[in-house]
């Protein structure tokens, strides 16, 4: 949000949504599925990392608001219901990111893997900001100094700080590798791998949408490519094309037994002639997953559509589609066997009506997804520009994913006796404080000027009084009688000459006995009728 009088959800539908889009699945299920679970004759394949195909792609128009000017908060809450959503565990963002680490513990260690190499185009940092923030959070407390962020690119320039990040966590910057034993074996040769991934228990792989000038095996540079960075200098070791090299990285044992979650950083993006150079789109997406294959298919479908928009040729990255098949079957590289869950942030009005129903304005709204969503403050105008009132304060449904209905009344009788037509917006309000308004809407409290009108009364039903409403355009003569259901008139409203403007006539009740009775007015040669119930 540029300030607080320019909406940041824009109420508006975001429709660019990837291929292979699915409803909301339910908590994450077994890490084998079949490869194709439409044939029962189809063989069971046994994935290396779980829940393979699953996949959140969180899109938010206003996460980047210009060259490197990217919304924190806007980001974190990307974050939060991606990671829900990819878990299925709405109590907390915590929660659900806890759930994704098996056995995780308080002692537990945990390595964060940014791509730095482009200065103008790094892993965001608020974007690793949000992760580490939820991170701090899970099992009540995971430590700071448990948490490492590593890369064999400096930190310089980039923003990543202790001081920015709000926690102790450990910024280590990998610049070598010497052998201490440990290594993985990539492309025919055991090769020492980052202390820091060796150290932790559990990895989080972030990369960032980039193309790149290898052959065109490996002509992205997403998250398999992103470990370069995590074994000996790639680079220097003349493996930093080399498409068998990262596919036995993302393989080995190493990683397949720690790393689960990998986070696409789609916020900005480089699609020709990565990976350096200035950010060429802004995306304003991010995409959550723990297979890697599927992070990096959705990543190719995206770089492609910006490359074919922009008149160039696809980048084939023929590596993403071999890690699928045998023998490394490491994911799943088919958009359509995949289980993606689109999501369209923020809080998104998909309807604001109002309209005058039994002599009160009755208003209604629905949105589709919220995020931190406290609630609509609803709010009144006798000219649509000034003097805005707030009426009512309808809360809202915090973060979820469900479509929600809302509805609120001004049945403020003096006000609505007073003026021919009144406005209503509403407030809607995040958890941060910050807010915006929706569209104002115009509700008419009279019909056509040149026209008298009898309107319904209210409140209907009722006990023992209503009233009945009565527009004249001019002076006029007027008579309004009161019938029961057998004909019989029960009241005479009035009968003589009435000014010009809105009226409103009593119609006491309290010695006549629950029913249905009929109100008819007749004035400048015309009769209307109104029916109205009385309760006990």
């Amino acid at each position: 949000m540029k300030d607080k009088h320019r909406s940041r959800r824009a109420f508006l539908r975001t429709g660019s949504f990837l291929a292979g889009a699915s409803l909301l699945p339910g908590r994450l299920g077994a890490a084998t599925p079949t490869e194709d679970a439409a044939s029962a004759a189809a063989p069971v394949r046994t994935y290396a990392y779980p829940n393979p195909g699953r996949i959140a792609i969180v899109h938010h128009p206003d996460a980047v608001l210009g060259l490197n000017n990217v919304d924190e908060q806007v980001v974190q809450g990307m974050f939060d219901v991606g990671i829900m959503q990819l878990a299925g565990i709405y109590t907390s963002p915590a929660a659900a990111l806890a759930s994704l680490f098996p056995g995780l513990t308080s002692n537990s260690r945990i390595a964060i893997k940014p791509n730095l190499i482009n200065s103008s185009v790094p892993t965001r940092k608020e974007l690793v900001k949000a992760v580490i923030n939820r991170l701090r959070q899970m099992l009540g407390g995971i430590p700071a100094g448990n948490i490492t962020v590593y890369e064999r690119h400096s930190f310089n320039n980039k923003g990543y700080t202790t001081s920015y990040f709000g926690h102790a966590v450990n910024l280590v910057y990998d610049a070598s590798f010497p052998n201490l034993g440990h290594t993985i074996n990539c492309d025919g040769k055991a090769r020492p791998y980052s202390e820091s991934v060796r150290t932790s228990d559990f990895l989080i792989n972030m990369p960032v949408l980039k193309d790149h000038s290898c052959s065109s095996a490996l002509n992205l540079t997403l998250a398999f490519k992103n470990h370069m960075g995590t074994l000996n200098p790639g680079g220097s070791l003349g493996i930093h094309c080399n498409k068998n090299a990262i596919l036995d990285i993302m393989a080995s044992n190493v990683m397949t037994g720690k790393q689960k979650l990998v986070i696409l950083d789609a916020l900005y993006a480089v699609y020709n002639g990565g990976p350096g150079g200035n950010p060429q789109a802004t995306p304003n997406k991010i995409l959550l997953s723990q297979d890697p294959v599927a992070i990096d298919a959705q990543g190719r479908i995206m770089i492609n559509n910006l490359r074919t928009a922009n008149n160039l040729g696809s980048k084939n990255a023929t590596y993403i589609d071999q890690a699928a098949a045998a023998p490394y079957n490491l994911g799943i590289a088919d958009p359509s066997a995949m289980t993606v869950i689109n999501i369209a942030l923020p809080v998104q009005l998909v309807s604001f009506t109002a309209s005058l129903r039994n002599g009160v304005v009755e208003l209604q709204w629905r949105t589709e997804q919220e995020i931190n969503n406290v609630g609509f403050a609803v709010e009144r105008s006798s000219d649509g520009q000034n003097d805005w009132v707030e009426i009512d304060f309808v809360p809202g449904a915090g973060t979820t994913s469900s479509a929600c209905e809302y509805r609120a009344v001004d049945s403020d009788i003096a006000t609505l006796r007073q003026y021919r037509s009144l406005f209503y917006r509403l407030r809607q309000m995040d958890s941060d404080g910050r807010f915006e308004y929706s569209s104002t809407v115009e509700v008419a409290l009279q019909h056509s000027e040149s026209a008298w009108n009898l309107e319904q009364n209210y409140p209907n039903p009722f006990v023992n009084e209503t009233d009945v409403p009565l527009f004249l355009p001019r002076d006029a003569h007027v008579q309004i009688d009161v019938f029961d259901m057998t004909g019989a008139r029960v009241a005479t409203l009035v009968s003589t000459t009435v000014p010009a403007g809105m009226h409103y006539f009593s119609f006491r009740t309290a010695d006549l006995p629950a029913g249905a009775y009929l109100a008819r007015a007749t004035a400048e040669g015309s009769s209307t009728e109104i029916r109205m119930l009385k309760v006990k």
